[in-house]
């Protein structure tokens, strides 16, 4: 068994069909969980959906090609069971878990509605509590420690010297896990 994790925190970014959580389908979700920027695991949970609902601007930035996504991904109930599994095993018991994320309110509505939608509620199992890097880095800006005006998930890991291979940028595990990375690059900035 793995030594239990010193922050319990849950990397989470989402891919979605749009931007309206009442109507556009949750695609993918990338789990990643680590300490002190040494990644311990990673997931990418990817969505089947009856029907799709998407828009075209959503499917422009994560150039998700359907066809393909639904042969590789698992219905609600079997996405719902990776996910479970996922964090019973970094987070065992049922405390808490906090999100991390860019701009994470977002990614955790989707997370909750996919969840409701399933007969489960995101709370008490997924904490109210969140933790966004794009407020650390306004926090940080604001106090001369950043000097950077376009505070998006691409100007920072341009910045921090964060390189996501371009065919994984704008899916959830890749962005999850460049998301990972700022998140420590933030915090070795607050020191």
């Amino acid at each position: 068994m793995t030594a239990p994790l010193l922050r319990p925190y849950l990397f989470l970014d989402t891919e979605t069909g749009g931007l309206d959580v009442t109507r556009h389908s949750l695609l993918s979700m990338g789990l990643v969980v680590g300490d002190d920027g040494l990644l311990r695991d990673s997931l990418e949970i990817l969505v089947r959906h009856e029907p799709y609902v998407v828009s075209a601007g959503g499917m422009a930035v994560n150039r998700i090609d359907l066809v393909q996504h639904d042969r590789a991904a698992l219905d609600g109930p079997s996405a719902l069971a990776a996910f479970d599994a996922f964090l019973q095993r970094h987070f065992p018991g049922d405390s808490p878990v906090t999100l991390v994320g860019h701009n994470v309110a977002f990614d955790r509505a989707f997370l909750g509605a996919f969840l409701e939608s399933l007969g489960r509620p995101l709370e008490p199992r997924i904490s109210h509590r969140i933790v966004d890097t794009h407020s650390l880095a306004c926090a940080l800006r604001d106090a001369g420690r950043l000097a950077l005006d376009n505070l998006s998930s691409s100007a920072l890991f341009q910045h921090f010297g964060i390189v996501i291979p371009e065919d994984k940028r704008h899916t959830a595990l890749g962005d999850a896990l460049g998301t990972f990375e700022l998140y420590w690059k933030l915090v070795e900035r607050m020191r």
